[in-house]
């Protein structure tokens, strides 16, 4: 009975030291890339600290203004170039119309490619603002474009008006394609 105890307690004791040890590797580690990473950040704010300074010298008015001096070679403004800023504005208008661009043309709308919802009153609505839906349009009386004439007159083709005609009708080309396959 002793033997079982003292193996279970030393067995215990030496999966514990070995743990322990691990432990305190891991521990070790973690502390290293710890400190190599304050030094990063020490490093990156002293890099920072410089740039800022140099960024100060190079926006020195005193500087940029005998740069400008040295290479532009700039001459005083004078009174006759300032200008009321009121004149500006009358000037632009004046010559320059306003542009008016024409709206982009809607395509056209069935009744079933204009998803409506209802309203919680029970009406139906349209989802777009201003297009009609098909619960809400008024009934049809016929077609909206006018029908096209089906004249077997045979119209000039091209800008010259060769020899070829243009089809009157679909009867017409589909009645041709059959005649071309046979």
């Amino acid at each position: 009975m002793i033997h079982r105890g003292l193996l279970f307690w030393s067995v215990a004791a030496i999966g514990t030291a070995i743990g322990l040890f691990g432990v305190k590797y891991r521990v070790q580690d973690l502390e290293e890339k710890i400190d190599r990473t304050n030094l990063k950040i020490v490093e990156s704010q002293q890099a920072t600290h410089i740039l800022q300074i140099e960024w100060d010298y190079l926006n020195e008015a005193e500087r940029i203004e005998r740069l400008a001096q040295n290479h532009l070679k700039l001459e005083q403004a004078s009174i006759k170039q300032v200008v009321r800023l009121d004149s500006l504005n009358n000037v632009s208008t004046a010559s320059v119309p306003p542009r008016r661009d024409s709206p982009l043309p809607s395509p056209p709308r069935t009744g079933t490619d204009v998803p409506s919802s209802r309203k919680p009153g029970g009406d139906r609505v349209a989802a777009e603002a201003g297009s009609p839906s098909p619960a809400s349009a008024p009934p049809s009386t016929g077609p909206s474009t006018p029908p096209r004439s089906a004249s077997k007159e045979p119209t000039p083709a091209g800008p010259a008006g060769g020899k070829r005609h243009v089809a009157a009708s679909i009867d017409d080309i589909l009645s041709r394609n059959e005649e071309v396959r046979r």
